[in-house]
């Protein structure tokens, strides 16, 4: 979470949720700040859907009823679908809590606070590209701003925020970002000369990411999904079955595509299934023709049935050779981890990729550091519950990343194309990574003022 005091505004952008993880029990954490009680906030901006910037938006929003909102069409969607679930996983661990006579943890938002958000009147949602209107949306209550939203190219949705301020200034917000073309988005380095116009013909100040600012792009992405497909036709040559543990928005899509463009099936699961129907525009005709088969778990038993029925006759490939893309990526929780990976880890002709950034201390990170035949902790399903078991690793594991971030060439392009006056980096994953990408900003003619790093807390004046 940003908060912005410009020209007299405060402007607070995103407001997500972190995991820590002790042994077994992972916790949430929100943004610092007691959600700004006691600031006015003027406007809050939601970048795009992921929970690192969406998860506690619904809390902060209830704080601040005095606050504009705005977001593109394809983020409320996907936040829709995150909300949503997070109040799904709470519900389970207050009835876990119950069952065992434990105090039930208190969620970050409510049910109510939901519905509260989604039918706020102050929420503006567009399509972008798109400039804000300044008597309708702004309410004629910001006279000499503009403000526009254009494509960031990091996910279907996600945007870059560009204002133009009274005192003659610029502010630019990347959001997370991407130049490279990924399957559901469109890579966007700066917007056209038609949207632009002449906004970086001033002074100004540009805030960016820089997840992989000390990383280069190793291969193109095309290379990536030629490697992916010869593994995939590997295992489907042995006899083998295929995860694909993802994140379920973005990836799950992502891949899902790039698989059948390799002229695979594939069976989806879990929360990707609601992800996929956001970002995939033709989902409902690849369900159709049999391209897709999403596996549907309703309430009823005989559905619930069903639903496991299938999960054992992929996993068993009595389809065939079918990729089985399921959340999550971590391998800590979702259908991924519980009904999936407990079965075809153990399977020598079996494989399991990886395609999202692997996280410190999580289960994937301690599946790449076991040696083959060694066992690893786990959670399945155990007729209905969530039982802690160990799973001996025998199949195949790959890591393929192909992140939806930008690479260090592409955020320090963007750098030279913007000429900020001031720099400001975040979403930086480390001193190295962020030494590595002021260097080659400082390389740039005429280069900005030394960039500043966006730590935790820390407050900057411009």
């Amino acid at each position: 979470m940003h908060l912005i005091r410009l020209c007299g505004k405060n402007i607070a952008v995103d407001c997500g949720i972190g995991f820590d993880k002790s042994d077994e029990i992972q916790k949430q954490y929100v943004p610092d700040g007691n959600w700004l009680n006691g600031t006015r906030i003027d406007l809050i901006i939601l970048t795009h859907k992921h929970l690192d910037h969406v998860g506690a938006l619904v809390r902060l929003v209830h704080h601040h009823p005095e606050a504009l909102i705005f977001m593109s069409a394809k983020t409320f969607e996907g936040a829709r679908i995150a909300i949503e679930d997070s109040l799904n996983i709470w519900r389970k661990e207050a009835e876990n809590a119950r069952r065992n006579g434990l105090p039930i943890p208190e969620p970050i938002f409510t049910e109510e606070m939901a519905d509260a958000f989604y039918n706020n009147p102050n929420l503006k949602v567009f399509d972008a590209p798109y400039w804000l209107d300044p008597q309708e949306d702004l309410r004629g209550q910001w006279p000499g701003w503009e403000m526009g939203f254009y494509d960031a190219g990091h996910d279907v949705g996600a945007v870059s925020t560009y204002m133009l301020l009274p005192n003659g200034k610029y502010f630019y917000l990347t959001g997370d970002v991407a130049s490279h073309d990924q399957e559901n988005a469109r890579g966007v380095l700066l917007p056209p000369d038609n949207f632009l116009g002449d906004f970086f013909d001033r002074p100004g100040t540009m805030v960016t990411e820089a997840t992989n600012g000390d990383r280069r792009m190793e291969k193109p992405r095309e290379q990536l999904v030629e490697e992916i497909g010869q593994f995939a036709r590997e295992v489907d040559a042995r006899g083998g079955v295929l995860l694909d543990a993802v994140f379920a928005g973005t990836k799950a899509g992502n891949d899902m595509v790039m698989f059948n463009n390799l002229g695979y099936k594939v069976v989806v699961d879990g929360l990707a299934r609601d992800h996929i129907r956001v970002e995939v525009p033709d989902i409902e005709e690849r369900l159709k023709d049999g391209r897709v088969f999403f596996i549907e778990e309703g309430k009823s038993k005989d559905k619930k049935e069903l639903a496991w029925k299938q999960r054992a006759e992929y996993v068993a490939g009595l389809h065939g050779f079918v990729p089985i893309i399921a959340p999550s990526a971590t391998l800590d929780q979702g259908f991924a981890a519980s009904a999936y990976a407990p079965v075809i880890l153990e399977g020598e002709k079996n494989a399991a990729v990886f395609t999202s950034h692997i996280f410190d201390d999580s289960t994937t990170q301690r599946l790449f550091n076991v040696k083959r035949g060694r066992t690893i902790k786990m959670k399945k399903f155990v007729n209905g519950r969530l039982e802690p078991i160990r799973v001996n690793v025998r199949c195949d594991i790959r890591h393929f990343n192909r992140s939806s971030h930008d690479y260090q060439d592409g955020l320090v392009e963007r750098v030279r194309l913007a000429r900020p006056e001031t720099l400001i980096v975040h979403h930086c994953p480390g001193k190295e990574s962020f030494n590595a990408f002021a260097e080659r900003v400082h390389s740039l003619p005429p280069p900005p003022k030394k960039p500043i790093w966006g730590l935790n807390g820390r407050k900057i004046f411009i």
